[in-house]
């Protein structure tokens, strides 16, 4: 899981079956220490009605992406947002890596 900022959406004339009950939306990855952008933004799926410049929770689990979806195996897209946070929602005190 990553939290990101929601810099916009995708519009698409034609979607995968799986897709035609959520949005998409372009997500910038931010620092978890320093909240700043870091790295490319990245397309998920979103049926929390989260919205630009929003801060949002993305998990990057594609069996649970799936399963918020109810799609099969065949679903094309494994990012999805699980929350929507506030900007007191983020506290980390130093970073570990794992």
């Amino acid at each position: 899981m990553w939290t990101g900022i929601v810099k916009g959406h995708v519009t698409a004339t034609m979607k995968h079956a799986s897709l035609k009950t959520a949005k998409m939306l372009i997500v910038q990855p931010l620092n978890p220490v320093t909240q700043q952008p870091e790295g490319l933004a990245q397309i998920a799926v979103d049926r929390m009605g989260a919205g630009r410049g929003q801060k949002v929770l993305i998990s990057g689990d594609g069996a649970g992406t799936t399963a918020i979806l109810g799609a099969d195996r065949t679903c094309p897209i494994r990012l999805a947002v699980v929350a929507i946070l506030k900007d007191d929602d983020i506290h980390v005190t130093e970073a570990v890596a794992v």
